[in-house]
């Protein structure tokens, strides 16, 4: 079953992950809210209105989309040559990119079990972090092996 995106994908993809991870990072560090503010004349920069409020979450969750979407074009995109070592190459990044998974989520569940309940927000982040690991892992070794270590 093939079902990979055409190559023109893993462009659009390696512009869009950046950026939605940039805009995502912005939000979090609270220059959405500062911008809002300013914009609209909030004398009181930590006052966040329902707008401010509603914007800020569309701002979060936009660019965590885009991000998701940028890391789904790249890793199913074709290469522009197809061949049965590219087949193997991305068949062995996945399983490599399964192991670092599990490995991050025993270790990760191991510190909560020794430190304690971390709070909605950290387990949320470490489930945000765990689904990423593995897209990430997955293009890192992929095209480290096959741009790098094929090309020596």
């Amino acid at each position: 079953m093939n079902i990979l995106l055409p190559h023109r994908y893993k462009k659009l993809g390696a512009l869009l992950a950046p950026l939605g991870f940039a805009l995502w990072l912005v939000m979090q560090m609270g220059y959405i809210k500062n911008i809002l503010a300013y914009l609209f004349g909030q004398p009181n920069i930590n006052y966040v209105g329902s707008a401010h409020h509603v914007l800020n979450v569309a701002a979060a969750i936009l660019g965590f989309i885009c991000f998701l979407a940028g890391l789904f074009f790249v890793t199913f995109s074709k290469e522009k040559v197809e061949d049965e070592m590219v087949k193997k190459t991305r068949l062995d990044s996945f399983q490599f990119a399964a192991l670092v998974q599990i490995l991050f989520a025993i270790i990760g569940f191991l510190f909560i079990l020794f430190a304690g309940d971390p709070g909605q927000g950290r387990m949320m982040l470490f489930f945000i972090g765990l689904v990423t690991l593995f897209w990430v892992s997955f293009i890192g070794r992929f095209n480290y092996i096959l741009h790098v270590k094929y090309k020596q």
